[in-house]
């Protein structure tokens, strides 16, 4: 168990204590960890970086680490998860509920470079068929941090249109949803580019976008704030490392070129010494 003053300290400082965290030994590492409580735990990975963070988890059980990669936004998890092998990632589904596995296993199947990977699949919703009034109690029951729109899906979750959280506060309760629903303005797809978006102009006046699939079922949304500015170091790690990627892949060509002359080189001196026996 952790004294009260770290936890105090872990709890008001989460940024500088994972900093700290960071460059501890295995052991030390996985000792506090496991004294933490999950929430807490959770609240102190997202701050460090995806590296640090595979390697923490690496440290602890199963079980605790599925707990609190659970606990954390779907894009830093994913980041994590895509550093770590096969049956690390396969162990920490099985351990996760089904839901939450779900949910990491479908931004795992978008390559780190297009907008699927970053989507925020558990941004709050609306339905058709639902009654203004009953939105409106939903928004604050749910006490989610919502951008000032809001989707609405149909019964096939196919993206209905969008609506705007100040509409709905100058209808009345009983009025249906499709009175204030509008279209969506821009509908972004999970296979485009993350490149494609970073300097959309839609990002001026809407804090999110709606993202679907290549079949037009709702995704979720790709956030202004992932794109621009609170996950930015994430994405430039992504650049870099596709970058590195690049640079090796090119590196590989140039070898096999020069090995390939080489041979071309022997085998015509050999033809040309056959020639002159």
């Amino acid at each position: 168990m952790l004294d009260a003053l770290t936890k105090g300290y872990l709890t008001l400082h989460p940024a500088a204590a994972a900093r700290t965290l960071a460059r501890l030994d295995g052991r030390d590492l996985k000792a506090i960890f496991q004294a933490m409580p999950r929430p807490l735990a959770a609240s102190v990975l997202v701050h460090m970086t995806p590296v640090a963070s595979a390697r923490c988890l690496a440290q602890l059980q199963t079980k605790a680490a599925a707990e609190i990669l659970g606990r954390i936004p779907s894009l830093a998890a994913v980041a994590v998860l895509r550093l770590m092998n096969a049956e690390q990632v396969k162990g920490l589904f099985y351990a996760m509920p089904r839901p939450a596995a779900a949910r990491l296993r479908l931004r795992l199947r978008y390559p780190e470079t297009v907008i699927g990977s970053y989507v925020d699949a558990d941004a709050l919703t609306l339905n058709l068929d639902q009654r203004v009034g009953d939105a409106l109690r939903l928004v604050r029951r749910v006490g989610q941090r919502t951008g000032h729109t809001l989707c609405v899906l149909d019964e096939h979750r196919r993206l209905a249109g969008v609506i705007d959280l100040r509409d709905l506060l100058g209808e009345r309760d009983r009025s249906k949803i499709q009175r204030v629903l509008r279209p969506a303005p821009v509908v972004l797809n999970a296979r485009a580019a993350l490149q494609t978006v970073t300097n959309h102009p839609a990002w001026l006046t809407h804090d999110s976008l709606p993202v679907v699939n290549r079949e037009g079922l709702y995704q979720g949304v790709l956030a202004r704030a992932k794109v621009m500015t609170e996950e930015q170091h994430l994405l430039t790690e992504v650049a870099e490392r596709n970058e590195l990627s690049a640079t090796r892949t090119a590196l590989a060509d140039i070898f096999w070129l020069g090995v390939a002359a080489l041979f071309t080189g022997n085998a015509g001196a050999s033809a040309h010494h056959k020639t002159d026996d």
